[in-house]
C-alpha cells in the first residue's frame, strides 16, 4: 500500500498591512547550520514581500506553535513593540472589543470561548484575527497555500513510501501527473498511483522510472508512459511564479523543466537573491548580460530576460535550444533579442573568453554526466573545478555566480570545497554568499540531506 509521507503546510493570514504566517515545525525560522539553506524567514521575506525588513518582523507562540507577523513596506507601525504577556482581566476585556482599543502597543492573545482557536489583534492587523489551533482544509476560510495556484501548477505535489525499499513521488504539471518510482512497481503500486490521481482530478496521470534505475539499460522506461487518462497535449504549457513553459512527456528522459529550480528562477524574477543580496547590480542604462551554461529549454534564461537581461545561452542540443526560443516566445520576450549558442560548454566558454566578453552573472547547473565531441566525457565531480574557474574568468567584478549540482552522493561540505577552490585557484574573491537547496515540496534538506545544491556567490 502506498503510505503518503509527512506533508508541509503553510497556513498564511493577509491583510493590507501585514502577514501572519504560521512556520512550518520542520523548518527554521533563521539558519544556523552551514547547509541548511535559508531560514524559514529569508524564504517568505524573498517569496511574498521582497521590500520588507527582517528586523520589522515579529514571532509570536501560541500553544507551541510558531507564528511570524511580517509588515509590508510602508507599514507606519513596524516600529511598534511586541508582547505576548498581557494579564488576564485585560485579555478578557479585550476579547470582546480587541478593534477598539487604541492603547494597545503590542499584540494581544485571547482564548475565545471556543477551544479551537485564538483571537490575536494588534495594530498592524487593524482588526482582531482568528487563529485556528487545528489544521484547516485547502478550503478553510483564512487558509492559504504557499504556492499560488494562479501563478504556479507545476510541482512535486506527494511523495509516497512503498514496500520493499521501493519510493514513488509525484509530479504536477497542470492538469497532468507523473509518477517516478525508485524501481520497477508491480501492478498493485500503479493501481495506488492511479487512485490518488482519480482522487486529485486532472485529464491523465504517467510514470517512470527514475534514472537511478534507466541508467541500467531499461530504456523502454525512461520515457513516461500514461497509465490513465488522455494523452498530454501537443505543445502544453505550464505556469511557474507566473511564467509559462512548454513541456512534453514525448521529449524523453526530461519533460523539459527541473522543478527542484524553481526558487533559483525565481531569484532571477525577482532580482533578488537573498535579502541584501540582489542578482544584477545597478550598470546604469545598460541591460544586464547573464550567460547560461547546459541551458537546457532555456528556463533560467527566460527568467533572466523577464527580469532585463540580454542572455545567452549554451547548449549542446539544437532541439532544446529551439524549445528555448519557444519559452521566450512563450512570454512575450523576442528570441532575437538573445543569443543562443549551439555547442560545448567548454568551447564557448573559451571562444568568449578570447573575444574579451564579460557578463553580471553565470549559471552553472551541469548534468552528473554528459558526453561531447568536443571535449569528451563530463564528470561533474571531476570536471566542475575547471568548469566554475573558466566561468569565473567571464564575469565581471562583483559578478554574480550560480553554480548547482543534484548528484546526492556528492556531499555538500565537497561539493563547497570544490567550488571555492576554483574560484580561489582562478585568483579571484568571494564577498557575499548564499547556499540553497531544493525547494521544500522536495523535502527540507536539513533532516533528509539535499539533493539539489547551489552556490550563489558575489566574485569580487
Amino acid at each position: 500500500m502506498l503510505c503518503s509521507a509527512k506533508r508541509l503546510s503553510l497556513i498564511l493570514y493577509e491583510n493590507d498591512l501585514c502577514f501572519l504566517v504560521e512556520r512550518p515545525s520542520v523548518c527554521p525560522l533563521v539558519s544556523s547550520l552551514p547547509f541548511a539553506g535559508e531560514g524559514f524567514l529569508d524564504w517568505f521575506l524573498r517569496r511574498f514581500s521582497p521590500d520588507s525588513e527582517a528586523k520589522a518582523c515579529r514571532t509570536v507562540r501560541l500553544d507551541g506553535r510558531e507564528l511570524v507577523l511580517v509588515p509590508k513596506a510602508g507599514c507606519p507601525k513596524a516600529g511598534w513593540p511586541l508582547s505576548l504577556e498581557r494579564p488576564v482581566a485585560k485579555a478578557r476585556r479585550l476579547a470582546g472589543k480587541a478593534s477598539d482599543s487604541p492603547d494597545v502597543s503590542g499584540w494581544e492573545c485571547v482564548r475565545v470561548s471556543s477551544p479551537d482557536g485564538w483571537r490575536v489583534w494588534h495594530p498592524w492587523l487593524a482588526s482582531a484575527v482568528f487563529v485556528d489551533t487545528k489544521p484547516l482544509l485547502d478550503n478553510g476560510k483564512h487558509c492559504h497555500r504557499w504556492l499560488d495556484s494562479s501563478k504556479t501548477n507545476a510541482y512535486r505535489c506527494a511523495r509516497f513510501a512503498l514496500g520493499a525499499g521501493n519510493f514513488c513521488v509525484v509530479d504536477r504539471l497542470g492538469d497532468y501527473f507523473l509518477g517516478q518510482f525508485g524501481k520497477t512497481p508491480p501492478r498493485e503500486e500503479l493501481d495506488e498511483l492511479a487512485e490518488f490521481f482519480q482522487k486529485a482530478g486532472g485529464k491523465g496521470c504517467y510514470w517512470k522510472i527514475s534514472s537511478r534505475e534507466s541508467s541500467t539499460g531499461l530504456s523502454s522506461a525512461v520515457r513516461p508512459r500514461l497509465l490513465v487518462g488522455q494523452p498530454m497535449e501537443a505543445d502544453y504549457r505550464v505556469r511557474e511564479s507566473g511564467v509559462e513553459y512548454g513541456v512534453d512527456f514525448s521529449a524523453g528522459h526530461s519533460f523539459g523543466l527541473f522543478l527542484d529550480q524553481r526558487e533559483n528562477r525565481l531569484r532571477f524574477l525577482q532580482n533578488r537573491i537573498a535579502p541584501g543580496f540582489s542578482l544584477f547590480p545597478d550598470k546604469g542604462r545598460r541591460p544586464p548580460l547573464a550567460l547560461n551554461a547546459f541551458a537546457y529549454t532555456c528556463s533560467f534564461s527566460v527568467c533572466a530576460g523577464l527580469a532585463g537581461a540580454k542572455v545567452f545561452s549554451v547548449d549542446l542540443s539544437r532541439k532544446y535550444l529551439d524549445w528555448g526560443k519557444q519559452n521566450f516566445a512563450f512570454n512575450g520576450l523576442n528570441p532575437e533579442d538573445h543569443e543562443f549558442l549551439l555547442g560545448d560548454v567548454f568551447g564557448w566558454f573559451r571562444r568568449l573568453q578570447r573575444r574579451g566578453r564579460r557578463f553580471d552573472a553565470v549559471v552553472l547547473d551541469p548534468p552528473t554526466f554528459s558526453r561531447s565531441k568536443e571535449s569528451g566525457v563530463f564528470q561533474v565531480e571531476r570536471d566542475l573545478p575547471r568548469l566554475v574557474k573558466m566561468a569565473v574568468g567571464l564575469l565581471f567584478a562583483g559578478g554574480r555566480l550560480l553554480v548547482s549540482c543534484n548528484k546526492t552522493s556528492w556531499l555538500p561540505e565537497c561539493f563547497t570545497h570544490s567550488v571555492e577552490g576554483a574560484v580561489r585557484q582562478a585568483g579571484r574573491k568571494i564577498g557575499k554568499r548564499l547556499f540553497a537547496t531544493q525547494p521544500w515540496d522536495f523535502g527540507w534538506t536539513t533532516g533528509e540531506g539535499a539533493s539539489l545544491k547551489s552556490w550563489w556567490f558575489e566574485i569580487l
